[in-house]
């Protein structure tokens, strides 16, 4: 199947990091027929690094903290984003390893919510 965007986010062990998957299966839901969640690690596999290229118009990589995984694993195998966000900065905030408050899940929300819109509705 094609999709509009797919979506690689961290998962990590962290308030924001939890915040991000729950946001990306939300929107998820919200666009299932634009938008699929694309599996991190699978970059590093060849015929799977090539299936996700030819099966998504765009793609968004979204990491929860400033060690920026997601980025270096995309780098390192030269994936390319049409969007990145890390979110601590963005948001101003520290990595805490614990589960997100609720208005911390809503803020991160929004914040992937607003570029997944700009990449779905642009061109």
């Amino acid at each position: 199947m094609h999709y509009k965007l797919l979506i690689f986010t961290c998962y990590g062990g962290c308030a924001t990091g939890v915040a991000a998957s729950k946001a990306c299966i939300r929107i998820w839901e919200e666009n299932p027929n634009d938008v699929k969640i694309g599996c991190l690690p699978a970059v590093i596999v060849p015929w799977k690094f090539k299936e996700i290229v030819r099966n998504s118009d765009k793609r968004i990589l979204i990491d929860a903290c400033a060690i920026k995984c997601g980025k270096k694993l995309f780098q390192r195998e030269g994936m390319s984003v049409n969007s990145y966000l890390e979110l601590t900065s963005m948001l101003g905030i520290r990595k805490k390893k614990k589960l997100p408050v609720k208005d911390l899940e809503e803020k991160v929300y929004e914040v992937i919510h607003k570029e997944v819109n700009l990449l779905l509705h642009d061109g």
